[in-house]
């Protein structure tokens, strides 16, 4: 009795009724949903991210649900759940589960979006069995989860972008610090190298660019105040952001064709 519960449970959330069926196609296209996974020796994270592909801001709410069984059919659910608001071409964290890497059974982990109206536009899903081996959904791309014993980088791993630092002031390192910081906490994955470089400029001051790959995505005469250098980075971090979408989506296009 249990599992049929459990496996309701499932349905009510992925099942197909005549509005989803019509909505299908619009999840994900304007706020993305997205687990994002990190992981250590025992536990691995799952952070429940939202990316905004839109130059629009937007206050949204978000529900992020672990349901758990094991073999005995036992099911239990935990879910985070709150209102947040996401800026024009932002990504943000929501929310995060530790599951212990090694745990037995079956874990599904579901993150959705919705709009002021109650209306999904955002999911992801993530199913986890017997101690990390990973199900995911058809278009997911694949993640980096295995058992310890296949935990290889031949084994299908993928290999995000670096941030590469060519500075030569305390102003250009400070930025680098303010834009890594932003970076890392709001959960951005690139598939290119992001290199912030800085050269000498007009007087005293310095040439900071940022660039996406061969793109230059921001550029600016440095200062030595905080408060600027962390605007700079933020200014920074939301174009290459941007610039990453476009890219993603030129690549989506390509493909179809």
């Amino acid at each position: 009795m249990k599992q049929y519960i459990y496996f309701i449970l499932i349905f009510l959330i992925f099942g197909l009724t005549p509005i989803s069926v019509v909505h299908a196609q619009y999840y994900n296209k304007e706020i993305k949903a997205e687990i994002l996974i990190e992981r250590s020796s025992e536990f691995t994270t799952f952070k429940a991210s939202a990316e905004n592909l839109t130059p629009s801001d937007y206050s949204l709410q978000y529900e992020f649900m672990v349901f758990s069984s094991d073999d005995n059919g036992n099911t239990s659910k935990s879910s985070q759940a709150n209102n947040f608001f996401i800026e024009g071409h932002d990504k943000v964290l929501l929310a995060q589960a530790n599951i212990n890497f090694n745990e037995e059974g079956k874990i599904i982990l579901v993150l959705l979006l919705y709009d002021k109206d109650g209306k999904t536009i955002g999911k992801d899903r993530i199913v986890l069995e017997d101690g990390g081996r990973t199900e995911i959904d058809p278009k997911r791309e694949k993640i980096a989860v295995n058992s310890q014993d296949q935990a290889k980088p031949q084994d299908g791993f993928i290999i995000n972008g670096l941030i590469i630092e060519n500075t030569l002031t305390k102003a250009g390192r400070d930025f680098y610090r303010y834009f890594y910081s932003d970076y890392y906490n709001r959960g951005i994955i690139s598939a290119k190298n992001i290199t912030i470089e800085e050269a000498p400029g007009r007087g005293r001051t310095t040439r900071i660019s940022v660039k996406v790959g061969d793109d230059l995505v921001w550029q600016f005469f440095s200062q030595p105040r905080k408060d600027f250098l962390k605007k700079m980075a933020k200014t920074a971090l939301d174009r290459a952001i941007a610039h990453l979408q476009r890219l993603q989506q030129q690549n989506q296009q390509i493909t179809r064709y």
